[in-house]
């Protein structure tokens, strides 16, 4: 038996309450259990069967979530995809799945309807969720479905496949360095890493969660979505972050804790700059890119309530490293300590290395999947000894706290010397006049390599662009020795980021690109 599967069943039998706030309302226990029933056995009904692979195109939503646990439970591998994806970009997903049946709104399945033919995705099922009581109208679910590769057979139950070794959700990495990779994370995973993070974030049935990032990336289905379900607590939905009304949500709905990344909480403390906002918040999260010292101490300092930068990807379903919840030690720059599962450094002979010396992050654990898998299925060989290799460069201080240095691919090398695109950015963003950076080095034929930054200024139209450069070179001066300092620092309107903020350092170095920017 799946004691995922019977966690879940747990929180969908509860005692009749509120426990989702989606559409300007409050849906309940009962509601929530009986839509994932009725979604269930409409995709049985529809030839879907345990381990077939089916698209989740749906926005963030109460219907996400409905969708999202009727599948987890009837053993179907879930695919989450953007929503917004334009329909060249779901031609490529659907050329590495085998799916099954594509779920969206009707509007994204207009918008998709060309490729869907295209992939045989001929049929449409349209599941409308009964409102509640007193809310409007119906909420509408389409499948597209392709027949020819549907089951005609009745093999198990709609109840769903046991044992938690069953995969559960495929998913691809985000692609920052190079093509993406399959993961395929089983209930296992899933149900590690949700009690890791309600561990270390001490979630309770207090506890309300506030999702404003993408739930078809791991932060929000994991961290957010499962973790809060699972700790009994309650969720507030957005169908994306709103600075205009991000205080007065919180405010409302007595939001305990939010889980964000770099970008939000840098607009959020410039919002905030002359009044605290009421609250009930315990901390904020931040994660998915590098929250540069310069954010955390304006967000603090401005808004008053402490940030916990951690560490975490899609391999691991989530989490890594986390720091510790106030009154414990936050270390500035670290992303905390591993949580729930192992995680050594290695050289470049992989060999583990000692306190503060850098390598490469390794890890494994009960949240981490055990290898790739790509479009055919076959697992790659991109572990150490059973190890997944994160890509990630980093060290440890004698306190076992981890502090990331930048990615393998992303490391400069400059004249035999290795630099780390993380130690300059973090300089640039010192700059009060500066939102976000990015460095990477580009070919030389002198050094091999050289150091270029990109800065994007608070307010683009308005700054003095050589001023702001001039300053940029002296600061960099004063605090990096003199082969770490860019030899080109570009003033730019904006950088190419994935929807968790995370800058695509691999379109920077496309010529084209870069003269767009500025």
């Amino acid at each position: 038996m799946s004691t995922f599967l019977t966690s879940l069943e747990q929180v969908l039998s509860a005692e009749h309450r509120p426990i989702l706030f989606d559409h300007d309302t409050w849906h309940s226990t009962s509601q929530l259990r009986n839509d994932v029933l009725q979604v269930k056995h409409a995709l049985w009904d529809a030839g879907l069967r345990e381990r077939d692979e089916v698209v989740l195109g749906l926005p963030n939503s109460y219907e996400f979530a409905v969708v999202y646990l009727a599948l987890l439970q009837s053993g179907v591998v879930v695919a989450p995809v953007n929503p917004k994806m334009p329909a060249a970009e779901l031609e490529r997903v659907l050329t590495r799945l085998d799916a099954k049946a594509v779920m969206v709104s009707q509007a994204q399945a207009d918008a998709w309807n060309r490729v869907l033919c295209d992939h045989e995705f001929g049929a449409n099922l349209n599941i409308d969720l009964a409102p509640t009581e007193g809310a409007g109208t119906p909420l509408s679910i389409v499948v597209s479905l392709a027949p020819s590769r549907l089951s005609q057979t009745a093999e198990s139950t709609p109840e769903g496949a046991t044992g938690d070794d069953a995969p559960a959700v495929l998913m691809f990495t985000s692609g920052t360095t190079g093509q993406p990779k399959g993961v395929m994370l089983r209930r296992k995973h899933l149900l590690h890493a949700a009690n890791n993070v309600i561990q270390s974030h001490e979630l309770t049935e207090e506890d309300v969660a506030y999702c404003i990032l993408p739930l078809f990336h791991i932060n929000a289905q994991v961290i957010v979505l499962l973790s809060t379900l699972l700790s009994g607590g309650q969720l507030v939905m957005a169908d994306r972050f709103h600075a205009s009304r991000f205080w007065d949500d919180v405010t409302s709905h007595r939001v305990t804790w939010v889980s964000a990344v770099p970008t939000i909480l840098s607009i959020l403390s410039k919002q905030q700059s002359k009044a605290r906002p009421a609250h009930q918040l315990r901390f904020i999260r931040s994660a998915s890119a590098p929250l540069s010292p310069a954010i955390k101490t304006r967000f603090e300092c401005s808004v008053g309530v402490p940030v916990v930068e951690s560490y975490g990807m899609t391999e691991a379903a989530g989490q890594i490293c986390i720091n510790p919840l106030p009154p414990g030690v936050r270390k500035v720059g670290s992303v905390g300590k591993p949580f729930g599962l192992e995680l050594e450094i290695l050289n470049d002979e992989q060999q583990p290395v000692g306190p503060n010396d850098v390598g490469e992050i390794v890890i494994r654990g009960q949240n981490v999947i055990e290898a790739y898998v790509g479009a055919e299925g076959k697992q790659s060989d991109s572990q150490w000894d059973g190890w997944i290799f994160t890509g990630d460069l980093g060290y440890r201080d004698d306190d076992g706290y981890v502090f990331i240095t930048g990615r393998a691919k992303e490391i400069i090398n400059r004249a035999g010397e290795k630099l780390s695109p993380r130690e300059i950015e973090d300089v640039l963003s010192g700059h009060s006049f500066v939102d976000r950076s990015a460095v990477i080095g580009v070919p030389d034929p002198l050094y091999g390599e050289r150091v270029v930054a990109f800065v994007v200024p608070v307010d683009y139209e308005t700054v003095a662009k050589g001023a702001l450069v001039n300053e940029l070179e002296q600061m960099c001066k004063d605090s990096l020795a003199h082969h770490k300092c860019p030899s080109e620092i570009v003033v730019a309107r904006s950088l190419p980021v994935g929807p968790t903020g995370k800058v695509q350092k691999h379109l920077l170095r496309d010529v084209q690109t870069l003269h767009l920017l500025a």
